[in-house]
């Protein structure tokens, strides 16, 4: 079989290949409306702990390297409610009190990204909106009317 660079032909088939192998290790973005709009990082130096804060960041650090998200820690895939059948996930952040933050999945290879960081205890949501937020942005996200910022880790 004759080989063009990064595909295979045969005959009048092609068969491309990745130029590059996918990356080892996750990526994580904060969604935000521009480029100086970063809810989630106010969400995270203003509403989290300073426990809360380590345990993120040591979540960051852990799930970065875990390839299948199913195994990712402190993770529900299955949302309920409002969010049920939307495709978005939640991470817990434990500390004084059990945080929230939800994602989706990017379009590039092992890319996530967070939409809103908050707290609930019952009904009760701080910020009250924080499930219909999220369903926003991620619609923003997907008409590409949204900034990404890279989480560094």
């Amino acid at each position: 079989m004759p080989s063009r660079g990064n595909c295979l032909t045969n005959h009048k088939k092609v068969i491309n290949f990745p130029s590059q192998a996918p990356p080892a290790t996750w990526s994580f973005f904060d969604f935000g409306y521009s480029a100086e709009s970063n809810p989630v990082e106010d969400w995270y130096q203003g509403q989290l702990s300073d426990r809360g804060r380590l345990t993120f960041d040591a979540l960051l650090k852990d799930n970065q390297k875990i390839a299948n998200p199913l195994n990712w820690q402190m993770s529900k895939k299955h949302m309920q409610g409002i969010l049920k059948g939307h495709q978005i996930w939640q991470w817990t952040i434990r500390a004084e009190i059990p945080y929230r933050l939800l994602g989706i999945f990017g379009t590039g290879i092992k890319r996530a990204i967070f939409l809103i960081g908050y707290y609930h205890k019952g009904d009760s949501y701080t910020p009250s909106d924080a499930l219909q937020t999220a369903l926003n942005r991620k619609k923003l996200y997907e008409k590409g009317a949204c900034v990404l910022h890279e989480r560094s880790i």
